[in-house]
Protein backbone atom coordinates (compact mmCIF):
# COMPACT_ATOMS: atom_id res chain seq x y z
CA UNK A 1 0.00 0.00 0.00
CA UNK A 2 1.20 3.31 -0.53
CA UNK A 3 2.80 5.41 2.14
CA UNK A 4 0.13 8.09 3.71
CA UNK A 5 2.47 10.39 3.32
CA UNK A 6 4.69 12.18 0.46
CA UNK A 7 7.90 14.66 1.29
CA UNK A 8 7.39 17.51 -0.87
CA UNK A 9 10.07 17.89 -3.08
CA UNK A 10 10.24 21.96 -2.54
CA UNK A 11 8.27 23.97 -0.62
CA UNK A 12 6.34 26.93 -1.81
CA UNK A 13 6.35 29.61 1.22
CA UNK A 14 6.78 32.66 0.58
CA UNK A 15 7.68 32.38 -3.14
CA UNK A 16 4.42 33.33 -4.28
CA UNK A 17 3.94 36.84 -2.14
CA UNK A 18 6.47 38.23 -4.80
CA UNK A 19 5.02 37.92 -7.39
CA UNK A 20 1.21 38.18 -6.59
CA UNK A 21 -1.51 35.80 -5.62
CA UNK A 22 -4.73 35.60 -7.42
CA UNK A 23 -7.10 32.82 -8.21
CA UNK A 24 -9.54 33.13 -11.63
CA UNK A 25 -11.09 31.12 -14.25
CA UNK A 26 -11.47 31.62 -17.54
CA UNK A 27 -14.49 29.63 -19.88
CA UNK A 28 -13.82 29.57 -23.57
CA UNK A 29 -14.30 33.03 -24.66
CA UNK A 30 -15.27 33.99 -21.48
CA UNK A 31 -11.98 35.68 -19.71
CA UNK A 32 -10.87 37.15 -16.50
CA UNK A 33 -8.53 39.51 -17.93
CA UNK A 34 -5.14 37.93 -18.23
CA UNK A 35 -5.66 34.82 -15.63
CA UNK A 36 -6.30 31.32 -16.87
CA UNK A 37 -8.04 28.66 -15.79
CA UNK A 38 -6.60 27.65 -11.79
CA UNK A 39 -7.17 25.64 -8.69
CA UNK A 40 -9.07 26.30 -5.55
CA UNK A 41 -6.85 28.59 -2.83
CA UNK A 42 -4.27 30.85 -3.87
CA UNK A 43 -1.96 30.91 -7.39
CA UNK A 44 -0.22 32.69 -9.05
CA UNK A 45 -2.15 35.15 -11.66
CA UNK A 46 -0.79 34.39 -15.29
CA UNK A 47 1.20 37.01 -17.05
CA UNK A 48 -0.47 38.22 -20.59
CA UNK A 49 1.62 36.36 -23.08
CA UNK A 50 0.33 33.21 -21.72
CA UNK A 51 -2.41 31.35 -22.89
CA UNK A 52 -5.73 31.50 -21.07
CA UNK A 53 -6.63 28.04 -21.74
CA UNK A 54 -3.95 26.43 -19.85
CA UNK A 55 -2.07 26.44 -16.49
CA UNK A 56 1.31 25.67 -15.71
CA UNK A 57 1.76 22.93 -13.56
CA UNK A 58 4.96 23.63 -11.11
CA UNK A 59 6.94 20.36 -10.73
CA UNK A 60 9.03 19.59 -8.18
CA UNK A 61 12.80 18.09 -9.35
CA UNK A 62 12.54 15.11 -6.94
CA UNK A 63 9.29 14.05 -4.66
CA UNK A 64 9.87 11.17 -3.04
CA UNK A 65 7.49 8.55 -1.00
CA UNK A 66 8.52 8.73 2.38
CA UNK A 67 7.35 9.09 6.48
CA UNK A 68 7.61 12.34 8.08
CA UNK A 69 8.01 13.03 11.77
CA UNK A 70 5.25 15.12 13.24
CA UNK A 71 4.88 17.38 16.46
CA UNK A 72 2.14 18.66 18.12
CA UNK A 73 -0.07 20.89 16.19
CA UNK A 74 -1.69 23.81 17.76
CA UNK A 75 -5.18 24.32 18.53
CA UNK A 76 -7.70 25.15 15.88
CA UNK A 77 -10.84 27.42 15.82
CA UNK A 78 -13.17 24.81 14.29
CA UNK A 79 -13.42 22.51 16.78
CA UNK A 80 -11.58 19.03 17.44
CA UNK A 81 -11.51 16.27 14.73
CA UNK A 82 -11.80 12.81 15.70
CA UNK A 83 -11.87 9.37 14.50
CA UNK A 84 -14.76 6.62 13.27
CA UNK A 85 -13.77 3.94 14.54
CA UNK A 86 -15.88 1.31 12.53
CA UNK A 87 -13.50 -1.57 12.11
CA UNK A 88 -14.11 -4.69 14.38
CA UNK A 89 -16.52 -6.53 16.04
CA UNK A 90 -18.38 -3.91 18.02
CA UNK A 91 -18.24 -1.41 15.00
CA UNK A 92 -21.56 -0.24 14.01
CA UNK A 93 -20.86 -1.24 10.44
CA UNK A 94 -20.18 -4.53 10.42
CA UNK A 95 -15.94 -4.04 10.07
CA UNK A 96 -16.39 -1.60 7.26
CA UNK A 97 -12.84 0.46 7.43
CA UNK A 98 -13.08 3.12 9.80
CA UNK A 99 -10.60 6.53 9.48
CA UNK A 100 -10.26 10.41 10.89
CA UNK A 101 -12.54 12.51 10.33
CA UNK A 102 -13.24 16.17 10.64
CA UNK A 103 -14.81 18.30 12.99
CA UNK A 104 -18.88 19.04 12.67
CA UNK A 105 -18.05 22.74 12.25
CA UNK A 106 -16.31 22.27 9.02
CA UNK A 107 -19.49 21.36 7.12
CA UNK A 108 -22.15 18.23 6.92
CA UNK A 109 -21.53 15.33 6.68
CA UNK A 110 -22.55 13.48 3.18
CA UNK A 111 -22.27 9.37 2.17
CA UNK A 112 -20.51 10.64 -0.90
CA UNK A 113 -19.51 13.14 -3.55
CA UNK A 114 -18.71 13.57 -7.26
CA UNK A 115 -15.84 11.15 -7.76
CA UNK A 116 -15.61 9.23 -4.88
CA UNK A 117 -15.18 5.87 -4.39
CA UNK A 118 -13.56 5.19 -1.36
CA UNK A 119 -14.62 5.00 2.61
CA UNK A 120 -13.87 8.15 4.00
CA UNK A 121 -15.29 11.39 5.28
CA UNK A 122 -16.75 13.73 2.68
CA UNK A 123 -18.34 16.95 4.23
CA UNK A 124 -20.83 18.99 1.89
CA UNK A 125 -18.58 22.33 2.41
CA UNK A 126 -21.49 24.22 0.11
CA UNK A 127 -24.76 23.47 -1.46
CA UNK A 128 -23.78 24.63 -5.05
CA UNK A 129 -21.15 21.57 -5.23
CA UNK A 130 -17.35 22.15 -2.88
CA UNK A 131 -16.77 19.14 -1.53
CA UNK A 132 -14.16 17.44 0.88
CA UNK A 133 -13.15 14.29 1.33
CA UNK A 134 -10.49 12.18 3.37
CA UNK A 135 -9.83 8.80 2.65
CA UNK A 136 -9.83 5.93 4.63
CA UNK A 137 -8.11 3.38 2.29
CA UNK A 138 -6.16 3.75 -0.58
CA UNK A 139 -7.99 3.64 -4.60
CA UNK A 140 -7.11 0.87 -6.78
CA UNK A 141 -8.04 2.68 -9.82
CA UNK A 142 -6.50 6.21 -8.51
CA UNK A 143 -2.98 6.56 -7.38
CA UNK A 144 -3.70 10.29 -6.58
CA UNK A 145 -6.19 9.33 -4.02
CA UNK A 146 -4.04 9.00 -0.61
CA UNK A 147 -5.02 8.35 3.39
CA UNK A 148 -4.13 10.95 6.02
CA UNK A 149 -2.96 10.82 9.87
CA UNK A 150 -5.19 11.41 12.41
CA UNK A 151 -2.83 14.08 13.52
CA UNK A 152 -3.04 16.38 10.31
CA UNK A 153 -6.89 16.65 9.86
CA UNK A 154 -6.88 20.08 11.66
CA UNK A 155 -4.44 21.16 9.09
CA UNK A 156 -6.86 19.97 6.44
CA UNK A 157 -9.55 21.30 7.91
CA UNK A 158 -8.10 24.99 8.07
CA UNK A 159 -6.85 24.33 4.23
CA UNK A 160 -10.72 23.30 3.25
CA UNK A 161 -12.17 26.32 5.40
CA UNK A 162 -9.93 28.98 3.36
CA UNK A 163 -11.16 27.28 0.10
CA UNK A 164 -14.08 27.56 1.03
CA UNK A 165 -14.48 30.72 1.59
CA UNK A 166 -12.90 31.77 -1.43
CA UNK A 167 -15.37 30.24 -3.79
CA UNK A 168 -18.29 31.51 -1.17
CA UNK A 169 -16.79 35.16 -2.51
CA UNK A 170 -16.10 34.33 -6.04
CA UNK A 171 -19.64 32.84 -6.41
CA UNK A 172 -21.20 36.09 -4.43
CA UNK A 173 -19.41 39.43 -4.05
CA UNK A 174 -16.00 39.16 -5.61
CA UNK A 175 -14.30 40.44 -2.85
CA UNK A 176 -11.91 39.79 0.19
CA UNK A 177 -14.63 41.56 2.65
CA UNK A 178 -15.74 38.04 3.98
CA UNK A 179 -14.29 38.35 7.82
CA UNK A 180 -13.64 34.19 7.20
CA UNK A 181 -10.05 35.46 4.97
CA UNK A 182 -8.85 36.69 7.46
CA UNK A 183 -9.00 33.73 9.52
CA UNK A 184 -8.03 31.07 7.48
CA UNK A 185 -5.40 33.30 5.03
CA UNK A 186 -2.81 35.29 5.72
CA UNK A 187 -3.42 37.83 2.91
CA UNK A 188 -6.34 37.35 0.94
CA UNK A 189 -6.44 40.80 -0.58
CA UNK A 190 -2.72 39.63 -2.11
CA UNK A 191 -3.87 36.61 -3.16
CA UNK A 192 -7.48 37.09 -3.99
CA UNK A 193 -7.93 41.12 -4.49
CA UNK A 194 -6.49 41.53 -8.45
CA UNK A 195 -8.58 38.59 -9.66
CA UNK A 196 -11.90 39.80 -8.03
CA UNK A 197 -11.81 43.04 -9.27
CA UNK A 198 -11.73 41.44 -12.86
CA UNK A 199 -14.32 39.11 -12.46
CA UNK A 200 -16.63 41.96 -11.17
CA UNK A 201 -15.39 44.67 -14.01
CA UNK A 202 -15.55 42.13 -16.51
CA UNK A 203 -19.04 40.64 -15.54
CA UNK A 204 -18.21 37.29 -14.48
CA UNK A 205 -19.13 34.87 -11.36
CA UNK A 206 -17.56 31.63 -10.30
CA UNK A 207 -19.88 28.49 -11.30
CA UNK A 208 -18.82 25.13 -10.03
CA UNK A 209 -21.00 22.80 -12.70
CA UNK A 210 -20.66 19.33 -11.95
CA UNK A 211 -18.77 20.53 -8.48
CA UNK A 212 -14.82 20.40 -6.72
CA UNK A 213 -13.88 18.14 -4.82
CA UNK A 214 -11.06 18.54 -2.34
CA UNK A 215 -9.04 15.46 -1.56
CA UNK A 216 -6.02 16.92 0.45
CA UNK A 217 -3.48 15.57 2.18
CA UNK A 218 -0.41 16.22 4.41
CA UNK A 219 3.25 15.52 2.77
CA UNK A 220 5.50 17.61 4.98
CA UNK A 221 4.98 19.34 8.15
CA UNK A 222 6.30 20.35 11.59
CA UNK A 223 5.70 22.56 14.70
CA UNK A 224 4.95 26.09 12.38
CA UNK A 225 4.02 24.66 9.10
CA UNK A 226 2.93 22.38 6.87
CA UNK A 227 2.81 21.36 3.22
CA UNK A 228 -0.26 20.31 1.44
CA UNK A 229 -0.93 18.51 -1.90
CA UNK A 230 -4.53 18.40 -3.67
CA UNK A 231 -5.35 16.34 -6.37
CA UNK A 232 -8.71 17.84 -6.20
CA UNK A 233 -11.44 17.04 -9.44
CA UNK A 234 -13.25 19.88 -10.34
CA UNK A 235 -15.29 21.23 -13.28
CA UNK A 236 -15.54 25.22 -12.40
CA UNK A 237 -15.54 27.92 -14.53
CA UNK A 238 -16.23 32.11 -14.27
CA UNK A 239 -19.27 32.60 -16.89
CA UNK A 240 -21.03 35.58 -17.45
CA UNK A 241 -23.34 37.11 -14.72
CA UNK A 242 -27.02 35.86 -15.05
CA UNK A 243 -26.15 33.00 -17.62
CA UNK A 244 -25.79 29.43 -17.11
CA UNK A 245 -23.98 26.52 -18.42
CA UNK A 246 -24.55 22.87 -18.13
CA UNK A 247 -22.22 21.09 -15.90
CA UNK A 248 -19.19 19.17 -17.43
CA UNK A 249 -17.12 16.34 -16.65
CA UNK A 250 -14.75 16.57 -13.18
CA UNK A 251 -11.23 16.82 -14.10
CA UNK A 252 -8.01 16.44 -11.92
CA UNK A 253 -5.78 19.24 -11.13
CA UNK A 254 -3.06 19.46 -8.45
CA UNK A 255 -1.91 22.51 -6.10
CA UNK A 256 0.15 22.44 -3.49
CA UNK A 257 -0.43 24.60 -0.66
CA UNK A 258 1.83 26.13 3.09
CA UNK A 259 -0.51 26.49 5.74
CA UNK A 260 1.05 27.65 9.14
CA UNK A 261 0.78 27.52 12.73
CA UNK A 262 -0.29 31.18 13.68
CA UNK A 263 -1.85 32.45 16.50
CA UNK A 264 -2.59 29.36 18.03
CA UNK A 265 -4.22 27.92 14.54
CA UNK A 266 -3.28 26.61 11.06
CA UNK A 267 -3.57 29.45 8.04
CA UNK A 268 -3.14 28.85 4.85
CA UNK A 269 0.33 31.46 3.61
CA UNK A 270 0.62 30.28 -0.54
CA UNK A 271 -0.05 27.96 -2.76
CA UNK A 272 0.09 27.15 -6.41
CA UNK A 273 -0.26 24.40 -8.96
CA UNK A 274 1.77 21.25 -9.35
CA UNK A 275 1.15 18.97 -11.70
CA UNK A 276 2.75 15.93 -9.93
CA UNK A 277 0.29 16.17 -6.96
CA UNK A 278 -1.56 13.87 -9.21
CA UNK A 279 -0.26 10.90 -9.66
Amino acid sequence: MRTTRRRAGWVLAGSWATVGCSLAACSGGNEVADVSVVPPAATAAATSSEDPGTTADANPTTTTDADTATSEAPDTTTGTSTTDDRDGPDGDSGGEPGGPTFSDALGERVDTAPGVSTPGDTRRLLPEGLYVHIAWTADPNDPSVFTVQPDDVEILEAYANAVTTYYRSAMASRTTGDPDFNRYITDAEAMFGRAFDQAREGGYVMNLGAGVVLRPYVVDRDSSSATVYDCYLQDEQYIEEGTEREPGLLSPKGQVTTVLALGGRWIVDSAGPLGSACL
